[in-house]
């Protein structure tokens, strides 16, 4: 039990110390976060009223913060950037078999102005986090759903 309350202590502590940026953030832009998401050392939010999109990614000591107005977005897709690596194991008997290995994910914002490059929110690269993926395609592809889902009432 005790295990229980110090772990829940310890998220109630991230989460706090991760939204305080983000609300902060998202008040420059008198916006307030409706929805959020933590997730290895970065924070997505969403203000549902103004339809704006705000990101917080922390790497070393470096913070990078995004700001995306939906209302000038076409539609969300998640980017997958991976390789497929063959298998040559004599000892199991497999050969010539491949596993697809994700580098990077990343959920894309494509611009409704064809001179405006898409915007991109990193939720997995392993080059600057976890080797081990732990729930982040499946965290990207939710906010894919949340943000295409937020842009059809918006262009209906």
């Amino acid at each position: 039990m005790i295990l229980f309350v110090l772990i829940n202590r310890n998220k109630r502590k991230k989460e706090k110390r991760f939204l305080q940026p983000l609300d902060g953030f998202a008040e420059k832009h008198h916006c307030k976060i409706s929805q959020f998401e933590i997730w290895n050392n970065s924070i997505i939010g969403i203000d549902n009223l103004a339809n704006q999109v705000f990101v917080i990614k922390k790497i070393s000591d470096e913070e990078t913060f995004q700001h995306i107005k939906l209302a000038e977005i076409q539609k969300c897709r998640v980017s997958e950037v991976g390789r497929t690596v063959s298998l040559a194991s004599r000892t199991v008997g497999i050969s010539g078999m491949g596993v697809k290995v994700i580098d990077k994910i990343e959920l894309v914002f494509v611009n409704h102005d064809k001179n405006k490059p898409d915007l991109t929110a990193e939720f997995y690269n392993k080059e600057t986090g976890n080797l081990n993926l732990t729930g982040e395609l499946q965290l990207a592809e939710k906010w894919c759903k949340i943000v295409n889902d937020k842009i059809k009432t918006i262009h209906s």
